[in-house]
């Protein structure tokens, strides 16, 4: 009898690790953020699908959903906003701050969607945006180095409009954001700078980074310190250079629960 109870354990450890296999799981060693709080109430739910990766982005005034092909890749999100949050009609913006009823696919038409492209090498080099009507807006190109995205290339069905440029550190933390636009000449010009701190802690976001987006959704660390240059001229009463600062609440296995003693994280 213990012996055929060995027999089962055994048999019962090795389904379950070749079932986590065949079903590529993920993110099976950190933390899954759940909801987000600012105030005491919840500003926004994550849920996630068979194999750990973030299915659905919930809000008040937005919601997301992401599909994944059969190696875990992104490739498609499907995006719905409440229009009436950036009306210039101050009674069409107020009844939707008002709202009661989430944003979701039953209540809000499709906002719009992304596509995504990879090569060979599993690398993404292209998203694609595109309307409910299946018409495709604006695409953007990726280049990479040491497997990391360095530039982000961007178009509106003409020749290149703008890009964004991204510096890392060792960890992988995005350190710098620099975005240019070209002009009617043709050349680049500056706009706008992000410089990023970080603390050495767990960054409650690391279960996204399929989504592939470089920043908050990449970083193993959590941001300290975010300095926004812009390079342009603005109305004098905007700062030019507007600095940010985060103070995180940890809990025992170093995961932010806290931020500024305002916003929240719950985790799974």
């Amino acid at each position: 009898m213990k012996k055929y109870s060995l027999l089962l354990s055994l048999s019962l450890i090795f389904f379950s690790c070749e079932k986590d296999k065949l079903l590529n799981i993920e993110n099976t060693d950190i933390l899954l953020i759940s909801e987000v709080l600012i105030g005491g109430e919840i500003y926004m739910e994550y849920s996630y699908n068979s194999v750990n990766l973030v299915a659905e982005e919930k809000s008040k005034f937005h919601y997301s959903e992401h599909f994944y092909n059969g190696i875990n890749q992104l490739v498609r999100s499907d995006f719905y906003w409440d229009p009436s949050v950036a009306s210039s009609n101050s009674a069409v913006l107020e009844a939707g701050m008002n709202r009661r009823e989430w944003v979701s696919p039953e209540n809000t038409p499709k906002s719009i969607s992304h596509s995504l492209e990879y090569n060979s090498k599993r690398k993404l080099i292209r998203k694609k945006y595109i309307l409910p009507s299946g018409e495709s807006r604006d695409i953007v190109e990726f280049q990479y180095k040491n497997d990391r995205i360095v530039r982000a290339s961007g178009n509106n069905n003409n020749p290149l409009s703008g890009y964004t440029d991204y510096e890392y550190d060792n960890n992988g933390n995005l350190t710098r954001q620099t975005k240019y636009i070209r002009s009617s000449a043709g050349i680049a010009e500056l706009r706008t700078t992000t410089e990023y701190e970080y603390d050495n802690l767990h960054n409650p976001y690391q279960s996204f980074k399929r989504l592939m987006t470089p920043g908050i959704y990449t970083n193993p660390n959590n941001i300290i310190k975010e300095t926004y240059t812009i390079n342009f001229e603005v109305d004098p009463s905007i700062e030019k250079v507007q600095i940010t600062e985060n103070i995180y609440e940890y809990n025992d296995r170093g995961y932010p629960v806290k931020i500024n003693g305002i916003i929240e994280y719950v985790y799974k």
